[in-house]
């Protein structure tokens, strides 16, 4: 009966360890840290940091990441980094806002509006027009759609979507890039121009580490 027990004891005991060494190996650390020693110091982590560590030090570092660029800049795999998202959500250390059913990532702290204008602002369309406002106090439509490049139906879509998020506002009002137009037209402007400067110069830089951002690109003309 004894000799029972210790075996079955020792079968137990086994199991506990099995367990342990996986949540470890699920917590990275047990895993070679995937980033390099520069991405480690650009991130403000080391060898010895976990992976949800290294996804919040990303996700801070560029707000609004899609599932597929959080994977690149971790360097995770797919079953790890989506079971790691899901709990750092459930447990309020990220927030995530949908987008046409896609999911952006935030840290939890970061307010709803900057939220908002971060989005708009890695957005090609979006970004443009918000790059318009900031080098000019105000712009026409017809100034909008030449400085965006675009059609001005599509420019027309974006820009009332930036209405809606209450990013830009349109009224009669000139200023001094309109003052040959008449005040009949309508001129739109950033509804808080130094917030998103502020956002531009906090974020911008960050994403210069990233190709093609609109983000970086608009932090760029700012120079």
């Amino acid at each position: 009966m004894i000799t029972v027990l210790f075996f079955l004891l020792s079968i137990r005991v086994r199991i506990d360890n099995f367990h342990n060494d996986l949540n470890s190996c699920f917590n990275g650390k047990f895993l070679e840290m995937p980033l390099s020693k520069t991405t480690q110091k650009f991130l403000g982590l080391n060898e010895f940091s976990s992976n949800q560590e290294i996804i919040k030090s990303v996700i801070s570092k560029y707000p609004g990441l899609r599932f597929h660029e959080i994977k690149k800049e971790t360097r995770l795999a797919n079953g790890t980094l989506q079971h790691h998202l899901s709990q750092m959500t459930k447990t309020n250390s990220i927030k995530s806002k949908y987008v046409d059913t896609i999911p952006r990532y935030y840290n939890y702290e970061l307010e709803d509006t900057n939220q908002i204008i971060l989005l708009r602002l890695r957005q090609r369309t979006t970004s443009r027009i918000i790059k318009s406002l900031l080098k000019n106090e105000c712009q026409t439509f017809s100034q909008l759609v030449r400085f965006s490049k675009k059609s001005p139906g599509t420019v027309s879509i974006y820009k009332n979507m930036l209405l809606k998020d209450n990013i830009i506002v349109g009224d009669t009002n000139s200023c001094d890039c309109t003052k040959a137009i008449a005040n009949t037209a309508i001129k739109y402007r950033l509804v808080e121009h130094e917030k998103v400067r502020m956002l531009v110069e906090e974020y911008g830089q960050s994403s210069l580490r990233q190709s093609a951002d609109n983000l970086a690109d608009i932090f760029l003309s700012l120079k």
